[in-house]
């Protein structure tokens, strides 16, 4: 009888944590679904440079007619105001904002046309309620909206020397311009992954403009692919080159040839000595001997021939 009674109390006290969890769990539930006004809520929206976006709020008002008893405000998280109401009225906006926001009166939607890069920041929704003379938040949302602006396509190009040959190194550039936010560059090259030596240039609120390098020797045919990847986004461009001819090894003479042009300098050279000794003598530029002693070898006849016959001047 005491185990019986021990075990029931047991079981009625796993039964009782039971329905007290299931019992939070459909309170939360309830909470969040019936009475979404009293919660903040965050989320994310992706626009484009150009495009329109529509930021949701997170009130719905009952008729047209009901905002008088409304303040609404949509601000950035500087305070700069994208489009505000009060008691029906619209409010000034910031300068940046002005006549391209809207919003939907029932819904509370805010509409951005056309998107700036200078949109990309973070949004709120603030909805304030008029109760017995005072003003009580009703709800907010924040609202992250990330702009992108698209990259042209890439333009590829090779700085190929123009008597290049061999295993000559080739520089290879791939550029792009005008894209939001900082991009990365990856390639291809014969079906293997390439990594580009990348510099992009810009401020943290400006357009960038990317240029990348690749150094390749071209041994063989390539096709090489470059892709500007932002965001979620990518664009590519496809490039081939072909291989570089052989380098041609220098021509070298026959050994005949060298021999006979080597012994045709060397009786060159002596004709031009024998000259040049014979002007000096016959000038009496040296001690005083008969010219017709002065031979000269005359190359390939094997014999010395004297250039006069008789002595000098009598």
């Amino acid at each position: 009888m005491v185990c019986a009674a021990g075990a029931e109390l047991m079981w009625s006290g796993l039964a009782l944590k039971n329905w007290f969890w299931q019992g939070l769990f459909v309170l939360h539930f309830t909470s969040l679904v019936c009475f979404p006004a009293v919660f903040a809520q965050e989320m994310m929206l992706k626009a484009k440079v150009g495009d329109s976006v529509l930021l949701p709020c997170c009130y719905k008002l009952p008729s047209l007619y009901a905002l008088f008893k409304y303040r609404v405000y949509w601000q950035t998280k500087n305070s700069e105001v994208a489009i505000a109401y009060s008691k029906g009225v619209q409010l000034k906006t910031d300068a940046k904002y002005e006549n391209r926001t809207t919003m939907d009166l029932q819904n509370l939607t805010m509409s951005i046309f056309p998107v700036k890069l200078s949109d990309n920041d973070i949004y709120k929704c603030i909805v304030q309620e008029l109760e017995d003379g005072a003003y009580k938040r009703a709800c907010d949302v924040t609202v992250v909206l990330a702009v992108v602006a698209d990259f042209s396509k890439p333009v590829i190009s090779a700085d190929v020397p123009k008597d290049a040959c061999g295993s000559t190194e080739v520089m290879v550039n791939c550029s792009s311009h005008g894209g939001f936010p900082k991009p990365r560059v990856s390639g291809i090259l014969n079906n293997m992954s390439v990594d580009w030596q990348t510099k992009p240039a810009a401020s943290e609120n400006s357009l960038y403009n990317v240029t990348a390098k690749l150094q390749l020797n071209l041994t063989e045919d390539i096709v090489l692919t470059c892709t500007i990847e932002y965001d979620d986004f990518k664009v590519s461009s496809n490039y081939s080159l072909k291989k570089l001819k052989e380098c041609s090894s220098p021509r070298l003479l026959p050994q005949g040839a060298i021999i006979a042009s080597s012994l045709v300098l060397i009786c060159i050279f002596l004709v031009a000595i024998a000259l040049l000794l014979k002007y000096f003598w016959c000038h009496d530029l040296v001690p005083r001997v008969p010219c017709t002693a002065v031979p000269i070898v005359l190359c390939g006849q094997g014999f010395f021939h004297r250039l006069f016959g008789s002595s000098r001047r009598g």
